[in-house]
């Protein structure tokens, strides 16, 4: 018998970074001083962390310029706009590492223009 629905796990696709259009890994609980968000590190050099609500964008973004600059505080405060560059994953689903469908989380991603393309 023919689907004549998609579940929704269907649509969903797997989240791709922005920059090099790769799958990111699965966002990590990470070390740090201040680290409340899941975040990691995509193999083009951009850090990310997941707000799981999307209601919390600017600590999850200062979360990811202060992972960047290797947790370095001040490093991350005396960054100018054109010292990265900021890609975002909308409708992400964490539990299942899926983008689309009914989920309305954000992935946050800094990559530093001292990154390679």
């Amino acid at each position: 018998m023919p689907k004549l629905f998609a579940h929704r796990s269907d649509r969903a696709q797997p989240p791709l970074c922005p920059f090099c259009r790769r799958e990111i890994p699965r966002p990590q609980e990470l070390d740090g001083l201040w680290f409340e968000f899941d975040g990691g590190l995509c193999r083009c050099g951009a850090h990310f962390a997941v707000d799981p609500t999307a209601r919390n964008g600017g600590a999850v973004l200062m979360q990811v310029l202060v992972q960047s600059c290797g947790g370095d505080w001040d490093a991350a405060l005396e960054l100018g706009p054109d010292d990265y560059r900021v890609g975002y994953i909308h409708k992400y689903d964490s539990f299942h590492h899926r983008v689309g469908g009914l989920a309305f989380g954000t992935i946050y991603l800094v990559r530093p223009r001292s990154s390679p393309d």
